[in-house]
């Protein structure tokens, strides 16, 4: 399922989100930190359907959850009002508030997640004002186009081919205490 070509893209996306991770920004009228990065919303939002799974026997609530991600539990309920939006899981409120896939693992590709979590459908944004008389920046928007829309299609399809329960089974081992 690999290739060198997105073995290299994908490595590219690994250093640029862990260079996107020293930037973060506060928000003085929620009080905590935001994720500023989209890609790490995108990873934190596979490992809540991937403990949704693991855990779907048990109670899982936002704050279980975050212990698990170690992160605010608002950032949780943040992501998890996106995942709820698109579909892929459920909450109940209350005494006994759980949350639930709303679908079967299997159904659940990381392209739904991909989906669910980015803003836009892009990963990559082309700049657009670059300089009309530079013989590269004048060019730049038209060479890249191609170049981003080939990369976008390859990763869409790359995610398309792996689901939730996929990743649970290959790489989740249950610890006995």
């Amino acid at each position: 399922m690999s290739s060198p070509f997105l073995d290299h893209v994908f490595l590219n996306l690994i250093c640029l989100s862990k260079i996107n991770k020293l930037k973060i920004s506060f928000n003085k009228k929620e009080g905590l930190a935001k994720m500023a990065n989209k890609s790490q919303q995108f990873s934190v939002a596979v490992h809540i359907l991937c403990f949704l799974e693991f855990n779907k026997k048990g109670r899982t609530t936002s704050e279980l959850l975050a212990m698990s991600v170690n992160a605010n539990p608002a950032v949780i309920r943040r992501i998890m009002r996106k995942l709820t939006k698109a579909g892929l899981i459920t909450s109940t409120l209350g005494t006994n508030a759980a949350i639930s896939l709303a679908q079967k693992a299997n159904q659940i590709t990381l392209l739904d997640v991909y989906r669910a979590t980015m803003e836009d459908d892009e990963i990559f944004i082309i700049h657009q004002e670059t300089n009309p008389t530079c013989p590269v920046g004048s060019k730049m928007p038209h060479l890249l186009g191609g170049v981003y829309t080939k990369v976008q299609a390859t990763m869409e399809d790359e995610l398309s081919g792996f689901t939730i329960e996929q990743l649970v089974e290959s790489g989740i081992v249950e610890t006995k205490g």
